[in-house]
């Protein structure tokens, strides 16, 4: 029980790692983007679906990527078992979303601040 335990931790440290990997390629693939609204809400979402964890069952506390979740319960039990997961996955990008967006805006009063003093 002790091996799956540690099992568990690892297989959760390299998903972060590999993940913190996808999202700086996919951090700088967006900046030619600009500071724009778009690069700020992709963000938001790819951070949302890479980083949402969801239960693997309704019976364990063992959690999992939420999307991953949503596939392979889509696949293997169907689709009406995908909805559990798929719920907190959408409440996860629009809270992304949300925050997002109240990002650019300080950004944008921020930089507005510092151009006026000048």
């Amino acid at each position: 029980m002790e091996s799956a335990v540690n099992n568990y931790w690892v297989f959760w440290l390299v998903y972060l790692l590999a993940a913190s990997v996808f999202y700086g390629i996919f951090w700088k693939i967006t900046r030619f983007l600009g500071a724009g609204w778009l690069a700020y809400m992709l963000r938001g979402v790819s951070a949302a679906l890479i980083l949402t964890p969801w239960y693997t069952n309704s019976a364990d506390g063992v959690l999992a990527p939420a999307l991953m979740i949503v596939m392979l319960d889509g696949i293997t039990i169907g689709s009406a078992a995908a909805v559990r997961s798929i719920v907190p996955l959408i409440l996860a990008v629009m809270l992304s979303l949300i925050v997002a967006g109240l990002l650019l805006f300080l950004n944008k009063y921020i930089n507005n601040k510092i151009n006026d003093n000048k």
